[in-house]
């Protein structure tokens, strides 16, 4: 039989969980708990293609319906993360998918699509363009940390214990625990300002308790303090046989006591612990600052294809890189915190 398409509904949240997980390096960005928690946020629709043959699913592609007064309308698969698009069995599957892609996009009179593969996509025929501009840093686990440990350099073994030394400690909650509210609020202080320092700006503290609270058990807070001041923090969220770090943060004025080590660490000793495969360090510019920092620990980048749908000139540069927005990057970056907490999360409904 052929493939049919459908919108995936809660009736359909196990079946596609399934299929998603089944995956090797599957990415959380392919759960379907985001389609709750990106319209609970940022009050975007949600469209969750689900691709069928014979009663069995086959393929899927979880779209959102950003619409932006700074960069129009667009259908993203999976805006606000670091992965996303087409995932199907066969050639049958991406066809059609693709294919519902475009009568969708053309029934919601959106100005582009953007499909976020990580690694290689599928054989794509209606694409118009395509961007390789970012990485995933990726490391493969071992289930030994002890083990894994021991195999660092002596360097970096030397800068992991380094902050325990001046009194940095890290404190670990999980998604599924009652304290979850307070490791968010003390994570949400360090990530705001950091990203006001960047030039950047914030998204709303309910995605993160959104996140947490979605994901459960597969959500950890790590947050590592100095004389009781949160100085760095993280978020870490499991699927299938991969952990990922999205969102991470330190304080400038903490740089000295380097409590990202102990951040990561935390968070890749839980992995190997968990007994997950790969540990993914998020997506970063090649050869940046961010990029040397995760190479360091032994990852490896994973190309990012972004692929696009429409006129190539349709398609924004949201990158705060571009040349028209590093003046507004600059001034972001002399606003107070509390100023850039408030306008901020408007902002970001639109930067997908």
């Amino acid at each position: 039989m052929s493939v049919t398409i459908s919108i995936a509904d809660t009736t359909s949240e196990s079946r596609w969980e399934t299929f998603a997980e089944r995956w090797v390096g599957s990415h959380h960005a392919y759960s379907f708990k985001w389609s709750r928690i990106i319209p609970r946020v940022f009050g975007h629709r949600c469209h969750y293609l689900m691709a069928e043959r014979d009663g069995e699913v086959v393929g899927l592609l979880p779209l959102t319906e950003v619409r932006s007064v700074l960069f129009g309308k667009a259908l993203v698969s999976v805006p606000y993360l670091n992965a996303g698009g087409i995932l199907a069995d066969d050639a049958e599957a991406v066809d059609a998918l693709e294919t519902a892609l475009v009568d969708l996009a053309a029934e919601r009179s959106v100005d582009y699509c953007e499909l976020r593969h990580r690694g290689a996509p599928p054989d794509l025929h209606r694409s118009s363009c395509s961007r390789e501009h970012k990485v995933s840093m990726v490391l493969q686990l071992d289930n030994d940390a002890e083990r894994f440990f021991g195999a660092f350099p002596a360097k970096l073994r030397s800068q992991i214990r380094r902050p325990a030394k001046s009194g940095v400690i890290a404190r670990t909650v999980s998604g599924a625990d009652a304290g979850r509210e307070s490791a968010i609020k003390h994570f949400y202080q360090v990530f705001a300002e950091n990203m006001r320092d960047l030039g950047t700006p914030v998204y709303p503290r309910a995605l993160f308790r959104q996140t947490v609270d979605a994901f459960r058990e597969h959500a950890t807070v790590i947050n590592v303090y100095h004389e009781d001041r949160p100085v760095a923090a993280g978020i870490i969220l499991r699927f299938g046989d991969t952990v990922e770090i999205p969102w991470a943060s330190s304080l400038r004025s903490a740089n000295k006591l380097s409590p990202n080590m102990l951040l990561y660490w935390e968070a890749i000793k839980q992995a190997c612990e968990s007994g997950a495969s790969m540990f993914d360090f998020g997506r970063s510019s090649p050869d940046s600052g961010t990029f040397r920092f995760k190479r360091q620990w032994g990852a490896e980048p994973l190309q990012l294809h972004w692929n696009y749908y429409g006129e190539e000139a349709s398609v924004p540069d949201v990158s705060p890189q571009s040349p028209k927005f590093r003046l507004l990057v600059r001034c972001w970056q002399r606003i107070p915190v509390q100023v850039a907490n408030a306008v901020g999360p408007w902002l970001t409904r639109g930067i997908p």
